[in-house]
């Protein structure tokens, strides 16, 4: 995610390429494939659904009503038990009840393996708990039911969160459903999350979802839609997301212009008469996904989907396979490509490689931050690789003679959000920078491939880096580590 307190210097030009619409890309997909999550995968990747057969499969089927703003469906969990330690109970998260939300999300009806329970409301109703008939052994399968709906605010992007909104182009539902806790070791990791950053932590889940909605809208969401259907009055997608930490949807009457690159297409809908800014938005974001494919590894998904929402807290913002971006962008070509490139930076890191977003934020934001860097210096050149990174330092530089220097390790609760702004964001990427000068260009370019190879999928902390620079360059990078990271 970019805040909107954030400012980088930026340079970029103005282009614009040929394009294709998404409904010729779904209506071409063949109806056979519908239980296939291989389907949203790319081409080089479909195996990575076999090797992942433990993961929770999400089916929800569903209806949008942009007019009362709701999103009411009925999902069907499929949980394998792999914390280790028999469970009791399920507990979801309804990110929808966050006060700074302003939404509601219900659930009117829960059943566990077919037999009824009631719904246990908990954390001013962010949590959902709900207690199983039989225990649940380590390694063993559970099915949950939960009927459920969902209320967005109106016309509250400016002041609230633009990604959980209606405004008057947008119905943007993000983690609007129930998502399961996370139990890595047999406890629940259900602390309120702080809203200065990112909310979601989640493994890898698969999703299955069929939404109907009123004709006139484009349903944009995670993974690929592998059917549609029509009738006079209404639409029906179904759609499948292959390995993906969370699913977002958005409904819009946005116009949208789409290329592909690398086997992945790519889709942009762009504001209300500004075709230029959507060409734009596209040509940046063609970019950074060939350089990003060659840099860190390939982008595992066929589809990448953007948004322009009316946001007042956040530039951009990531969700797997969809992402937004405040809507006045498109008219700051400059600002706008280093946005582009963090926020899909982030489908690297963040969706593939996850972490803990609330504990070390730092994480994902340091990747993210410092591909704006790596895209100027590739794309542009080395002398506008120094505008960004020379901005980075500006911001740190501020912050240090303000005497707030700290920690980029510290949990989100623990910054300020100028504080977490800059030390997750810039100082972080800094410390990758004095990593990169330590063990030169061509051996941190190694490292990212291997790091990226090695932790597809999974969750990660700081260290996990450490080890695939130190291993590439069979040295020490650990006193970097110490005095950036720990601030030791």
């Amino acid at each position: 995610m970019v805040k909107s307190v954030w400012v980088w210097l930026i340079i970029g030009l103005l282009f614009g390429i040929p394009a294709m619409s998404h409904a010729q890309t779904v209506a071409t997909l063949a109806t056979d494939v519908q239980s296939d999550q291989r389907a949203a995968m790319h081409s080089s990747a479909r195996d990575d659904i076999a090797s992942h057969p433990n993961v929770s499969r999400y089916q929800i089927v569903s209806t949008i009503d942009p007019v009362a703003r709701t999103w009411q469906g009925q999902q069907t969990l499929t949980y394998t038990n792999q914390s280790g330690v028999t469970l009791d109970k399920l507990y979801f998260r309804l990110f929808p009840n966050l006060p700074d939300l302003g939404g509601d999300l219900t659930i009117t009806a829960a059943s566990v393996a077919g037999v009824s329970v009631p719904v246990q409301y908990e954390a001013n109703r962010y949590l959902a708990r709900l207690d199983l008939p039989t225990p649940l052994a380590a390694g063993a399968q559970i099915s949950t039911t939960l009927d459920f709906i969902t209320t967005v605010p109106d016309n509250v992007g400016q002041s609230l969160y633009g990604a959980f909104n209606h405004d008057s182009q947008n119905l943007a539902l993000a983690s609007a459903y129930p998502l399961l806790a996370n139990n890595p070791a047999g406890i629940w990791e259900i602390e309120i999350p702080d809203t200065k950053g990112d909310l979601v932590n989640s493994p890898v889940a698969v999703y299955d979802v069929t939404i109907t909605a009123p004709l006139g809208y484009s349903i944009v969401t995670t993974g690929t839609a592998t059917s549609s259907t029509r009738t006079d009055t209404d639409q029906q997608i179904h759609v499948v997301s292959g390995l993906q930490r969370d699913f977002m949807v958005v409904a819009t009457t946005l116009a949208h212009v789409s290329t592909t690159v690398d086997g992945t297409t790519l889709n942009v809908y762009y504001p209300n008469g500004n075709l230029r800014g959507g060409h734009l938005a596209l040509k940046f974001a063609r970019q950074a996904v060939h350089l990003y494919n060659s840099m860190f590894g390939q982008y595992p998904y066929n589809e990448l989907d953007m948004v322009a929402v009316d946001a007042g807290t956040f530039y951009g913002v990531e969700y797997p396979g969809l992402l937004l971006f405040e809507q006045r962008l498109f008219n700051k070509a400059w600002f706008f490509e280093s946005i582009v490139a963090h926020e899909i930076a982030h489908q690297w890191f963040y969706n593939v490689i996850g972490n803990d977003v609330q504990t070390h934020a730092w994480v994902d934001e340091s990747f993210a931050t410092y591909a704006q860097v790596l895209y100027r210096e590739k794309i542009w050149g080395a002398s506008a690789a120094t505008i960004e990174r020379n901005g980075l330092i500006a911001q740190y530089a501020k912050l240090q003679a303000r005497k707030s220097d700290g920690p980029i390790e510290q949990h989100m609760r623990a910054f300020t959000l100028y504080s977490y702004n800059v030390l997750a964001y810039a100082k972080a990427a800094l410390y990758l920078d004095a990593v990169r000068a330590q063990v030169g260009p061509e051996v941190f370019a190694q490292a990212m491939r291997d790091y990226y190879a090695a932790h597809r999928y999974k969750v990660v902390d700081g260290t996990a880096f450490v080890g695939a620079v130190q291993s590439a360059c069979g040295c020490d990078i650990q006193p970097l580590y110490n005095q950036w990271v720990l601030g030791q």
